[in-house]
């Protein structure tokens, strides 16, 4: 494994273990907004449990840049098995961007409706990890055409002699 993939793969476990820590957090922080939102209280568990499966493709994720990071170790970055593996990113992210979204309006409506109000701070945030998630969708995409173009080149090249 070369120096630099093992710096990105604790990188990615410590990411891991810091989504698990959250995860915990958020918890502790939902039952303490019970107590000072008590309007919002029956809101608290479906929004936690909805944040845990929206996880669930940010953790797929991070399996897929392991993988990635384990084809650049095989020394076979512009190969058939990589641009499969930046597609398959590209629509966990792209699956993360449109579950952000159902998720903001779902708050919001759920907000409105028992408080009769939504302040917009809660709001900012959300849609910051919106705007990066995004991004983060744009940038694989390009990747993954920038690699399936270099592939079809050294494709290309070994073909002529």
């Amino acid at each position: 494994m070369a120096r630099q993939t093992r710096l990105l793969r604790t990188l990615l476990v410590m990411f891991l273990v810091g989504l698990v820590l959250a995860s915990g957090l958020l918890y502790i922080v939902s039952l303490d907004l019970a107590a000072v939102y008590p309007k919002l209280a029956p809101l608290r568990l479906p929004i936690y449990f909805a944040v845990l499966v929206g996880l669930v493709p940010v953790v797929m994720g991070v399996k897929v840049v392991f993988d990635l990071l384990g084809v650049a170790d095989q020394g076979e970055a512009f190969s058939l098995r990589t641009v499969q593996l930046l597609g398959r990113l590209k629509v966990l992210v792209g699956i993360t961007a449109a579950y952000l979204t159902l998720g903001l309006v779902g708050v919001w409506v759920a907000a409105w409706v028992a408080m009769g109000q939504t302040k917009g701070y809660v709001l900012l945030p959300w849609f910051a990890a919106e705007v990066v998630t995004l991004f983060l969708f744009t940038l694989v995409g390009l990747l993954e055409r920038l690699f399936a173009a270099a592939l079809e080149l050294r494709q290309d090249n070994e073909l002529t002699v």
